[in-house]
């Protein structure tokens, strides 16, 4: 069995924090635009504020803005609990019942448990809590909070009431719940209104985007990130995140075995890890469907090819993004979308068409269980004699089948990150009132062995 780890350390790992940064927003404004906005206001809001009153030395200002960018991310995620759905419009980011507050915790154990952010994300737990000074000397996160919760009602306002000025006293927005010192430091980098300005017509996002390309990260941290990429997919589909995966294994396999220099090696890994991004914009109905699509949602479905290249257009180079593009194109020039022939196909393009096939056959999706390895060689094999596929690739699946399924659980395992924390916790915040619930009520109620009537019983 090859060594998928030495593979791995093949790969340079090219894509930067801000360049992945911007596919996340591009991928979660596919489910929720408004959000995305209000988040990025937010943050550029509160990274204008700490340049007039900066935050203690234990807080650095790029981690307050990717703290800012992503600390709605919860509300990206359909939640059961709450019959909450993403899509929603006329989000309230501020109301006081669980469900809404359950956002921010969850934003709080994502970005701890799947992001570089990890315990400066503590404070999201209190996102919805007034201004506490003393808490504050312990927990020095909560100044992160504190900036964002400011920031994001100034924006959410600005927003909300687009011809009218902010309050005088921006106190009035929320009662008791900012730091005096930020409000003062806000009042004071808003002068003439530059900063409401500024988010009303949108020219924050450049300022944004340059500070976000200052931010350095170790390799281990650029890879939570790319990580964290594709699980986004699964706020969509969790079948399609793992048909990601899978085929990231399958194309790192064949790329080994075709012995592909380091340089091409990591577009083709690259390629097959974003190549399913566009997703993001296919309406979950078509994802999951349990069944042949008809006709015209078959069209759309095909359309996330399209998506995928506007998500990493300008953030990926064009090798990569062509390859992305072209991951459904077939050798006889029958594949979409631009039914390109076999000569104008490069290697690596040829390569990510084979492991997606071999992915979508084999893996169980919503529309079919787990296709057999003989009845997936078996339809590999017919695409491959009908001149659809490459005959020097799809030799290494046919001969070494079994062999790449190891190679995929062992890549699935470099690959995963454990939700389970994320999910545990989350968990736990959700019903620990229950049981604070059940205790109350074991208490107040009277013992069984006082009560000597039956109708007090």
């Amino acid at each position: 069995m090859l060594s998928l780890e030495k593979g791995m350390n093949q790969v340079h790992h090219v894509l930067k924090a801000d360049q992945m940064a911007n596919i996340a927003l591009r991928m979660l404004a596919c489910i929720n635009r408004e959000v995305v906005l209000h988040s990025v206001r937010t943050a550029y809001l509160a990274y204008k504020t700490v340049c007039v009153h900066p935050m203690n030395e234990r807080c650095i200002p790029e981690k307050l803005v990717m703290l800012a960018i992503f600390h709605t991310i919860g509300f990206f995620r359909e939640d059961i609990h709450f019959n909450y759905f993403p899509h929603d419009a006329n989000i309230d980011y501020f109301a006081n019942d669980k469900s809404v507050e359950s956002k921010y915790v969850f934003a709080c154990y994502y970005l701890e448990y799947m992001t570089p952010l990890k315990g400066d994300a503590v404070g999201l737990q209190n996102f919805l809590q007034p201004y506490n000074k003393d808490l504050r000397q312990y927990v020095y996160q909560e100044e992160y909070k504190d900036v964002i919760y400011l920031c994001a009602r100034i924006s959410d306002y600005v927003m909300k009431n687009p011809d009218k000025p902010l309050p005088s006293d921006l106190n009035e927005l929320a009662p008791g719940y900012f730091d005096p010192e930020y409000v003062a430091a806000f009042s004071e980098a808003n002068k003439n209104n530059v900063l409401t300005d500024t988010i009303k017509t949108g020219t924050n996002f450049d300022e944004i985007t340059k500070l976000v390309s200052n931010i350095q990260l170790s390799p281990e941290e650029n890879r939570m990130l790319e990580k964290m990429l594709i699980h986004l997919l699964d706020f969509k589909s969790t079948t399609t995140m793992k048909h990601s995966i899978n085929t990231s294994s399958y194309a790192l396999s064949l790329g080994l075995r075709l012995n592909l220099n380091s340089e091409v090696l990591t577009t083709l890994y690259n390629s097959a890890f974003l190549h399913d991004i566009g997703k993001m914009a296919t309406p979950q109905r078509i994802l999951e469907f349990p069944g042949k699509l008809s006709p015209e949602d078959m069209g759309i479905m095909r359309l996330h090819v399209n998506h995928s290249k506007r998500i990493l257009s300008g953030f990926v180079d064009d090798e990569t993004l062509e390859t992305v593009y072209r991951h459904h194109e077939k050798l006889n020039g029958k594949g979409y979308p631009r039914k390109v022939e076999g000569k104008d196909l490069t290697l690596i393009q040829r390569i990510l068409t084979v492991a997606d096939i071999t992915s979508a056959l084999h893996d169980s999706r919503s529309y079919k269980g787990e296709f057999s390895k003989d009845k997936t060689l078996s339809i590999i094999k017919d695409m491959t004699d009908k001149g659809e596929l490459d005959p020097k690739i799809t030799k290494f699946v046919i001969e070494d089948f079994d062999q790449l399924l190891k190679e995929q659980q062992v890549f699935q395992g470099m690959l995963s990150i454990d939700f389970s924390k994320v999910v545990i916790n989350y968990n736990n915040y959700l019903y620990e009132d229950v049981d604070l619930w059940v205790e109350n009520l074991l208490n107040a109620t009277t013992p069984y062995e006082e009560i000597e009537d039956i109708e007090d019983l």
